[in-house]
């Protein structure tokens, strides 16, 4: 019998348990004591892998003031504090890469339909360059969203990308973008690479399912080492019931068939005897959890002592909508 608590293997970590947690915003960059306990209760609760808060590549994004920037001069030390303290617990962390704005001196917000091939080549160079930062801040990977609503996942959505040279198109081409950083990045660093990716785009001619599954795999061909999977404004579809969870598992397990890389699943799970359940009757063998780590950060601990139970978060989704890594309710 499986259970989420067992130590496996992800790629070329190996995890404590199967639990992925999966950070956002960041609101306490004043009090960066409350933030290193905050990583230390969540490593040491039993969690598998820690995906950080966002790390905001460029200063004046949409979401740099809810998010650690990586321009601040003290970035390196809380970076390089937060991956001692997980790895004291045995834990592996990855840094989240992302941003939702594209500036170009005073031309704000560039469309990825009017970036020329330097804006493209300076996003990637960014993102090498962030990379870099954080393997020297002992990060053990870094994850890049080309899913939710970042720019990089509307690079390759048809809806939004109508490119006509190289980088337009078809799904390869639309793809190039982070094909060629991935590519770059595997020869030259050492961190694990993941990439979270949208199922589906809700859309007219947007991105599907049909494309998220090619996509997947031309990732996988060009050295992504996991792949988590998700949905634009997805906190959203997961309230007070599971919404869409069958569909969502579904693929997420047709996946798994075809590549030869971790998938790690969310869905808004907060019950420990459903997510064994699952973890049994499927091919599903990692899940990732946001909003019960808000909630209570060393809930985990519970969970392994009783050999049950369920998450105390009310699904608000107060912490998605106003950008904070504290509970409303707790």
């Amino acid at each position: 019998m499986k259970s989420i608590f067992d130590k496996c293997k992800f790629g070329d970590l190996i995890l404590n348990s199967r639990i992925i947690r999966t950070g956002l915003w960041e609101s306490q960059q004043d009090d960066l004591n409350a933030i290193y306990d905050r990583y230390e209760k969540i490593a040491s609760s039993g969690v598998g892998l820690i995906t950080s808060e966002l790390y905001s590549i460029y200063p004046n994004d949409k979401f740099s003031e809810h998010s650690f920037k990586m321009s601040n001069r003290n970035f390196m030390t809380v970076a390089r504090k937060l991956a001692e303290i997980c790895h004291s617990y045995g834990v592996a962390i990855l840094g989240q890469v992302e941003f939702i704005k594209f500036n170009r001196g005073i031309d704000l917000d560039i469309s990825v339909n009017d970036l020329t091939v330097e804006d493209i080549r300076k996003i990637q160079a960014d993102i090498i360059s962030a990379a870099q930062q954080l393997q020297f801040a002992g990060f053990d990977g870094i994850q890049l969203s080309i899913g939710n609503n970042f720019y990089l996942s509307k690079f390759i959505n048809p809806y939004y990308n109508q490119r006509e040279d190289n980088y337009g198109g078809n799904l390869f081409n639309r793809s190039r973008l982070v094909l060629e950083l991935v590519k770059v990045m595997k020869d030259n660093l050492d961190l694990h690479i993941s990439c979270k990716i949208n199922t589906f785009d809700e859309r007219k001619n947007g991105f599907n399912s049909t494309e998220s599954f090619k996509a997947c795999k031309l990732l996988e061909k060009v050295g992504v080492d996991s792949l988590q999977l998700t949905r634009p404004l997805s906190p959203l579809y997961f309230t007070n019931k599971v919404s869409g969870e069958d569909e969502l598992i579904d693929y997420t397990s047709k996946l798994i068939d075809s590549v030869d890389i971790p998938v790690i699943v969310g869905g808004g799970f907060n019950d420990m005897i459903h997510m064994n359940e699952l973890l049994n009757s499927t091919n599903i063998e990692f899940m990732s959890m946001y909003r019960p780590f808000v909630a209570k950060e060393d809930f985990l601990n519970n969970w392994k002592i009783n050999g049950e139970g369920k998450s105390k978060c009310l699904k608000c989704n107060n912490c998605y909508r106003t950008k904070t890594s504290t509970c409303y309710h707790y």
